[in-house]
Order: C-alpha cells, then structure tokens, then sequence
C-alpha cells in the first residue's frame, strides 16, 4: 500500500473541510460587512447580494482580487458568475421571484435521478429492501429541503413518485400469472382480474385504474411507502 502525505489542504469532502473553510474565510465574512454588502457564506460557497447587475459583476471582479491577493485562493470562474437570484443556486436552495426560499430546479433534478435509480424494476433486492431504502432516502431529503418555505414543486413530484413505485411493481411481479397473484393479493376481485392487459408498458399501466386502486396512496403509505408530505406533516 502507499501512502500519500498532503502537506495542504484537507480531504474533499471530508467533515473537517467545511469548518475549516468556515474559519479561514472568516476574515471574507469582514471584508463584506466592511463593504456594506450583504451575504449568505458556509463554507466555500458564498452568495452576495446586490442592486443591478453591473454592481454584481463590479464585485465578483473586486472580491475574486481580493481573495486571490489576501487569502492567496483561486476562485472558481466555472462555478462563480453574476445573476438575478432565481438564476443562482445556494447550498441546493435559491431564492425565487417572490423571495421566497424554495429547493434549486438542479436539486428537484437530482431528487428525479434518484427516484429513477431507486424504483428501477430490474433491481436484484426484495420489496423490503426497496421500500427501506427509499424510507432512509426521502427522510435524510427531506431533512435537508424542509427548510424551504415554497414547497410545492417538491409535492407536485409526488404523484409521479407514486407511478415509478407502481411501475416497478408492476415489472416485478413478473408475466400476467404473478400479476394476477399479486394483484389478487391487494383486493382485486376476479372480475377485475379479468381486464388485466395482456400487453401495455409498464409505464401505461402504471396509471391505469386498476393498479391504482391495487396500490393506492393509502396503500403504499399503509406499506411504508412515504412521500416528503408525509413528513412535512409531522413538523
């Protein structure tokens, strides 16, 4: 094995990274008041507020020199940039037209992804598995983002969430036996059963009324099977 010693720096990534980054930038933090700016940092993101775009482009110029000069650190130019607030993103929030707190489109995208990922009908793991992992997933999200005080695009997600669930269950229970076991399972009667189809994409019948009412919201909350809502709730 061979070892690597650093002599600058911390580990990216790692817990010890921000607080220092919070103790070294302290002395930022005073430059901006002293400037009569106002500011929202952690760590080594950092947004600043100002009146027109030619005064944010004046002090992205200013305070990236400054940096460079006093603190001896090379701002990021692929990451940094001047823009309206609802352009920019902080910590995965931005703040909307109606200055509001609300969760960054990048960050609603990235909640997608994994849903996606996590309800993907080809996963070789058992249902408890699945709905475990998306319990610990969607807590420790919403965790984060319910600090947001607009909170609608996230539940209008929720639906959608829903018809990825079904969709993997749907693929899961494997040919018109399984489905009809499964579905028989939840409630279905056998006249229902009947009208099964024989062959629609797993994403058509995810909407359709009958897995609907197999896995209804009730249901999938019954099993487990929560949503941000849910924990919204609770607080």
């Amino acid at each position: 094995m061979v070892v690597v010693r650093s002599a600058e720096g911390t580990p990216q990534g790692g817990p010890l990274s921000p607080l220092l980054a919070n103790i070294y930038l302290d002395a930022l933090d005073r430059e901006l008041e002293n400037r009569g700016l106002r500011f929202c940092r952690y760590a080594d993101d950092c947004n600043i507020y100002v009146s027109s775009e030619a005064a944010a482009k004046r002090v992205l110029m200013g305070i990236t020199a400054w940096i460079g000069k006093h603190l001896r650190l090379k701002v990021n130019e692929a990451k940094s940039g001047a823009g309206r607030p609802w352009e920019r993103k902080f910590l995965g929030f931005r703040l909307n037209r109606q200055g509001q707190v609300e969760a960054a489109p990048e960050s609603v995208e990235r909640f997608k992804r994994k849903v996606r990922e996590i309800w993907c009908g080809n996963r070789s793991v058992t249902s408890r598995q699945l709905r475990d992992e998306w319990r610990r997933y969607v807590r420790g999200w919403w965790g984060y983002y319910r600090l947001a005080e607009r909170r609608r695009a996230i539940f209008l997600l929720e639906g959608w969430v829903r018809r990825h669930i079904r969709k993997c269950f749907w693929l899961r229970w494997h040919g018109a036996t399984g489905r009809r076991r499964a579905l028989r399972r939840l409630g279905i009667g056998e006249r229902l059963l009947k009208l099964v189809p024989a062959r629609r994409g797993a994403w058509r019948m995810a909407a359709n009324g009958l897995l609907q009412t197999a896995l209804s919201n009730a249901t999938l909350r019954r099993y487990g099977f929560v949503m941000p809502s849910d924990f919204a709730a609770r607080t």
